[in-house]
């Protein structure tokens, strides 16, 4: 049975409004003040938080100076949304107002049940598909979004964070004639019923027909939310959605430039990448076809075995990966970016002096997997690390990184060079 407006709106704000992600998303932190939890991108934060109950809305104003305040040590633009169906909205916006905060985009929250919404099929001669990062019509999709919006949230944000296609956000496009004429994307709300269609550049409902949401995972997705104003709120409520309050966007830009990327992100499967995993594997003389992964450790590194009695549990693998940590902080020049490697899986690359640190993102990299070939290194591979997983042995080579974690690692897991046979 359908629910009615009010019951989705109950839904939304229980479920929806202050959701906090059992994993934080890679290159993301989660802070927490007082009611309010701030996502910070690195590039950006975003504002969010459940209805403010009667203390929240008399401690308004601190918690905007609280978050100003970790915004500006960030020097990240901030946004707050506010909705309007709140008993503090008006409270709240005249302390945001007087704050500094300026009033964006006023639109309504449509909710739809999955199983009620009912969206046309494209036409003869037009395709909606999904698509991938590192397809050309994602670069399509990109330039219309640019174009278009402001937009729930920016798909240039989930670019830049490289979010996993068809896990954590879904790039839909219409073609005709092969040329992208409108897209959506949406996001998966994981562990959550639900996923939010974060823009649309066109009023084309089609994009949403036969939509994959079971790729989303479990639990299966019951709700999709959008924001929405003009034709596209009107193609919408055709389709079955409802609208169940108005919701306004506030925001504030401290002083200071704010960073051009995230901190840390997905690799794509792209020519750059193509070309670093050539550089790694040449840097070891590594030979993933081979079966056994023969490799040849250059002159300028050093082999240690971390085959220790506790596996990959003991004490001394994290404090080993600790000093890596340090080495790579040590050596990798402000703004260069280490990567993380494996052959024929998804990679992460990640700015050392970025993550790891008090507020920052965690360090999304490891020098030890144990069971699979990697490399955490930079763009040049003139360092970094190799784990033969099979022989269970680490690999650093470069000099300066040498230089700064030899006798750590030394004390960690003894100073021989152990190997299973020849690597040649």
């Amino acid at each position: 049975m359908a629910l009615d407006t009010g019951q989705l709106l109950a839904e939304h704000d229980d479920t929806l409004r202050g959701h906090v992600r059992e994993h934080p998303r890679l290159g993301t932190v989660v802070e927490r003040i007082g009611p309010l939890n701030l996502t910070h991108y690195g590039t950006h934060c975003v504002v969010d938080h459940p209805p403010l109950d009667a203390e929240g809305s008399a401690s308004a104003a601190r918690l905007a100076q609280r978050v100003q305040a970790s915004a500006a040590a960030r020097a990240e633009p901030v946004e707050w949304r506010v909705f309007q169906h709140d008993a503090a909205a008006s409270h709240l916006s005249m302390v945001l107002d007087e704050a500094g905060f300026a009033a964006g985009w006023e639109r309504g929250v449509l909710v739809g049940e999955v199983a009620e919404l009912d969206f046309p099929e494209p036409e003869q001669g037009w395709e909606a598909r999904s698509v991938r990062w590192d397809e050309p019509q994602a670069q399509q999709a990109l330039d219309l979004a640019a174009r278009t919006g402001p937009h729930r949230a920016p798909l240039a944000t989930w670019h830049a964070m490289r979010s996993t296609s068809y896990w954590d956000v879904e790039v839909r496009v219409l073609n005709h004639h092969g040329t992208v004429t409108a897209a959506c994307w949406l996001e998966n709300v994981s562990d959550t019923a639900y996923a939010v269609i974060g823009g649309l550049t066109a009023a084309r409902p089609e994009l949403l027909a036969q939509l994959p949401l079971w790729r989303f995972g479990s639990p299966p997705k019951q709700f999709l939310v959008a924001d929405a104003d003009g034709e596209a709120r009107d193609v919408l409520l055709a389709a079955g959605f409802r609208e169940v309050t108005t919701v306004r966007s506030r925001q504030w830009t401290p002083p200071g430039e704010p960073a051009a990327t995230p901190p840390a992100r997905h690799s794509l499967d792209n020519g750059e990448i193509g070309q670093i995993a050539r550089r790694c594997k040449a840097r070891v003389g590594f030979d993933y076809d081979s079966g056994s992964g023969r490799y040849r450790a250059p002159a300028d590194s050093r082999r240690w075995f971390y085959g220790l009695p506790g596996g990959s549990d003991d004490p001394a693998i994290a404090a080993a990966e600790s000093v890596i940590e340090r080495g790579l902080r040590a050596c990798v020049r402000p703004g260069e970016w280490v990567y993380q490697y494996r052959p024929y899986l998804n990679g992460w690359e990640f700015d050392p002096h970025r993550v790891g640190g008090p507020g920052q993102p965690s360090w999304p990299g490891s020098a030890i997997n144990g069971e699979e070939f990697q490399f955490l290194t930079t763009a040049d591979a003139r360092l970094g690390t190799f784990d033969h997983y099979a022989e269970q042995t680490l690999v650093v080579f470069g000099e300066g990184l040498l230089a700064q974690v030899t006798d750590d690692l030394d004390r960690l897991l003894g100073a021989g060079t152990w190997t299973f046979g020849p690597q040649t």
